[in-house]
């Protein structure tokens, strides 16, 4: 059976950015050099901020994910309310009185009913999303009561990470304006990690 939480989700993210970097910098990460990138480094440079992206991605939607689903068995199970079930029916319209009416017989079903109603909607958004900005983030998370990180630090390079990505998967015949070392990235991409573990312990700690 497959493990799951917010460390695991973490888990999985750093094994990837390993694997990643490994293939694609290690190679440039010896000798620290004045000289500007090769063309050959700023090819593989390219190739792991894109993937690196999509890894920070498949973590932030794997995460809203476990959360949302938490909160729902929370209900569906124990009964049990949480902040992050408030916050998930606070961003949802009023259940329409023809939902309220018949099968939504008991307080339970009502609320059970808004439940899934509201996470249908969420789990769309999030099975769409792509992207990972402050903004992207905050219709994910803010919904299921978790706040994202507001470390001006780790935001800035998780935005460099997003800039760097969308120069080199959309603008490449132009060539990329902010052109990196591989050192260079990986000291955001540290950065960016950070952030995620400053994520999932905000998601743990909601206790969906």
């Amino acid at each position: 059976m497959r493990r799951e939480g917010p460390q695991e989700e973490l888990r999985q993210l750093k094994r990837s950015v390993t694997k990643l970097e490994n293939h694609f910098l290690l190679r440039y990460l010896g000798a620290v050099t004045l000289s500007p990138p090769s063309d050959t480094e700023i090819r593989d440079v390219a190739a792991y901020i894109v993937l690196t992206h999509g890894a920070f991605e498949n973590f932030v939607e794997g995460l809203s994910l476990w959360v949302l689903q938490r909160l729902e068995q929370s209900w569906f199970l124990r009964q049990r309310a949480t902040r992050c079930t408030a916050s998930l029916l606070l961003f949802h319209p009023v259940p329409s009185e023809n939902t309220l009416s018949g099968a939504a017989s008991t307080v339970f079903n009502t609320i059970r009913l808004a439940v899934d109603a509201a996470k249908t909607d969420l789990s769309n958004k999030i099975e769409h999303n792509n992207g990972i900005t402050p903004r992207h983030l905050k219709v994910l998370f803010r919904p299921l009561g978790v706040d994202i990180p507001n470390d001006p630090l780790l935001t800035a390079s998780l935005e460099l990470l997003v800039t760097m990505r969308h120069e080199w998967a959309h603008q490449y015949r132009f060539g990329a304006t902010v052109r990196r070392s591989a050192r260079d990235v990986q000291m955001t991409v540290i950065d960016c990690i950070t952030f995620a573990e400053k994520l999932a312990d905000k998601a743990r700690k909601a206790k969906p």
